[in-house]
């Protein structure tokens, strides 16, 4: 038998029973086996047919599928201690609700900024959708 629960998350802002921020609706299966002699039902009845108890042992088991998402980060420093450039790559669900993989490049000595971000389609191929590759900062002309 298959349930659906509603599971209050801890950023939940009140205990109503429906959907709010914060909530998630995760499929359950759950069976039931008589705690006295052990016969298994698909559903609560009480009392048991076998041997008339209504004591229960309650077997749940949550289906969800968990989807891991890597990121890497970080700077490197100059002899003087002050940063040269910074990077980052991650995998991430963009803005649209769909996967995505971001890729940023600031080189503070050599005046370089990278940026490139891509959104899986459903059809499974990477599309750029946002391309940036330009100098840091622009420089001054001296009138």
């Amino acid at each position: 038998m298959s349930k659906v629960f509603l599971v209050k998350t801890p950023n939940s802002s009140n205990n109503r029973k429906r959907q709010t921020r914060g909530d998630k609706t995760i499929p359950v299966t759950s069976s039931y086996e008589c705690a006295n002699c052990g016969e298994v039902f698909s559903s609560d009845i009480r009392p048991c047919p076998k041997c008339g108890s209504n004591v229960r042992k309650i077997k749940v088991t949550v289906e969800e599928t968990l989807t891991f998402r890597t990121e890497l980060r970080g700077k490197v420093k100059g002899k003087s201690g002050q940063v040269a450039s910074k990077f980052l790559k991650r995998q991430k669900l963009s803005r649209h609700g769909k996967e995505a993989s971001e890729e940023l490049h600031i080189d503070v000595r050599g005046n370089r900024k990278f940026h490139h971000v891509e959104e899986k389609d459903k059809n499974g191929t990477w599309k750029t959708v946002h391309h940036e590759d330009e100098p840091l900062k622009k420089k001054r002309i001296k009138q």
